[in-house]
């Protein structure tokens, strides 16, 4: 394991990788799902490295004297689909000073121009499958200039005349020698968005000490070692898979198996042929791994535990269908926070890690007893373990942070030994008749019908400023149930308040990119 005492922390994430490389260089280091392409950690790290000096040789980086890159050519953006070159691209960034600015892939129109104009990026990392996006927007970018494309040159000059196309293969340099980087582990390594869900996209700025903090605060919770193959199929334009999955198995010498998108009919085949050992379950994965059929896979494979939060599924039933550890909830972090609250491995409440203090606190931020539901408000005791800011966005770095306090629109409690429990986004809290309903208690109780696979409620406007729920479902294969056999089971395992007035049966449910429920696009969907 690489060794990260406090003094190392002064390490930047250029020098970390290196270090891995040295020490573990043989190594399996990642391996692609679905094609088996695999690298050790010495072929990992010399692609980063032919990609750090094609970068610092073949682009315009706006280097000083002093070798520091400045000016708006500090940011380079990436939008790309899962892959070994990705997260290759990711430290190469690093490794020449350059800010990763990580694109959601999913994004489109306003929200795609904005998050590329925010940081002023001249460069952008990507692929033919992102062009038509890219067409769509291409005249409201206003800085971009170049565009690496990783496949499909000719086409990219066909669409984008006005910009500079270089080839991702003419980029390569022959030299692979490592790129010393003087950055301070407080200077800023990426920049990664929040989804969106619930207003615009902030970039938050995360530093090289919040990803090796982060990562090495997760090693204990999850037992994670040298022995163990992780997976992840979730986008890295997000920390979770980025920071959470493959920089606590790069810190070890363990293998990282990653997948370009979650596929359920693919996920218990793969994990089996890999050797995976844990996992980390995201958005609603936990929920559709439950409810689909019994297969040959549920018991043969390797993997040890896992992690999910929420977890809608009773972590005994999963234990024993899956034949695993489900770690308990009581874990928190997100991408404005860092991780904050780590899990323990036979206990449903977290405990606060050293960097943090927390707090439950009302509506007019006093704190409330224990036991008792308010928001979670985070400070920390460390620099640089937090996003330091929104990006280009001091009013909502000011609004999120009040009483020195940052405000996370959660909602959680802790209970009389201080242990922490998360609860439900304030985003999901639905007026009803008086009564402020938790869409998660919602998706919770209708999640025990024997034929739903999936639920997602919100609230729709009703009389004198009220809402009404309406609940989204899908079913698991080959079941039927009617709307009102829905809200029949609703009625007896909630409160009168909380049965939805509407329940919509769906195909599919719209998900964001890291597998939740995508409630914007179900707002527009017609009663």
């Amino acid at each position: 394991m690489v060794d990260l005492t406090a003094t190392d922390l002064q390490m930047n994430l250029g020098e970390l990788v290196h270090q891995c490389a040295t020490q573990f260089a043989d190594r399996p280091c990642i391996t692609m799902a679905d094609s088996s392409t695999a690298v050790t950690y010495q072929e990992f790290e010399s692609q980063i490295n032919q990609i750090a000096h094609g970068v610092k040789s073949k682009l315009e980086t706006g280097l000083d004297d002093e070798d520091q890159v400045t000016g708006s050519n500090r940011f380079v953006a990436i939008m790309l689909e899962n892959s070994i070159t990705y997260v290759a691209i990711t430290y190469a960034l690093k490794k020449t000073q350059h800010v990763e600015v990580s694109i959601n892939r999913a994004f489109r129109g306003a929200a795609l121009s904005r998050t590329i104009n925010l940081t002023g990026c001249e460069t952008l990392f990507t692929s033919a499958a992102h062009f038509d996006a890219l067409l769509q927007v291409h005249e409201d970018l206003q800085h971009l200039r170049t565009l690496v494309i990783i496949d499909d040159v000719p086409r990219a000059r066909e669409l984008f005349p006005t910009l500079e196309i270089v080839a991702f293969t003419d980029l390569l340099s022959d030299n692979d020698t490592h790129i010393t980087s003087c950055a301070g582990d407080l200077e800023t390594a990426s920049i990664m968005f929040t989804s969106g869900t619930t207003g615009v996209s902030k970039g938050c700025v995360l530093s090289h000490r919040y990803a090796l903090r982060t990562a090495q605060n997760l090693l204990q919770p999850f037992r994670i070692t040298a022995d163990d193959v992780s997976y992840t199929p979730y986008p890295l334009s997000h920390v979770g898979p980025a920071y959470y999955d493959i920089l606590p198995t790069l810190l070890t010498g363990g293998k990282v198996v990653l997948r370009d998108g979650f596929s359920l009919s693919a996920f218990w085949p793969e994990v089996s042929r890999h050797g995976v050992t844990w996992f980390l379950c995201l958005g609603s994965v936990q929920q559709l791994l439950y409810s689909a059929p019994t297969g040959k896979y549920d018991k043969k494979h390797s993997v040890k535990r896992c992690w999910s939060t929420p977890a809608p599924v009773a972590k005994e039933d999963f234990d024993r269908r899956f034949n695993l550890h489900l770690i308990p909830g009581g874990g928190y972090g997100s991408t404005d926070a860092g991780w904050v609250v780590a899990p323990q491995w036979d206990h449903p409440g977290g405990k606060v890690l050293p960097q943090f203090e927390i707090a439950i606190v009302d509506d007019d931020d006093n704190p409330v007893p224990p036991g008792c539901d308010g928001e979670l408000v985070i400070r920390s005791n460390e620099p640089g373990v937090m996003s330091d800011e929104y990006f280009a966005m001091p009013e909502k770095t000011l609004e999120s942070r009040r009483n020195l306090w940052f405000h996370t629109g959660d909602i959680a409690r802790l209970d009389d030994q201080g242990l922490f429990y998360f609860r439900y986004r304030m985003a999901e809290r639905i007026r009803v008749l008086g009564e402020m309903v938790s869409g998660f208690e919602v998706e919770e109780g209708a999640l025990t019908h024997p034929c739903i696979e999936d639920a997602a409620a919100i609230g729709i406007p009703a009389a004198l400023g009220e809402e009404t729920i309406r609940l989204f479902v899908t079913l698991k294969p080959g079941k039927t149930v009617t709307s009102e056999e829905v809200r029949e089971h609703c009625r007896q395992c909630m409160a009168k308040y909380m049965v939805p007035s509407v329940v919509t049966i769906l195909d599919n449910m719209p998900r964001t990119t890291t597998g939740k429920p995508e409630k914007g696009e179900l707002r527009k969907l017609p009663l």
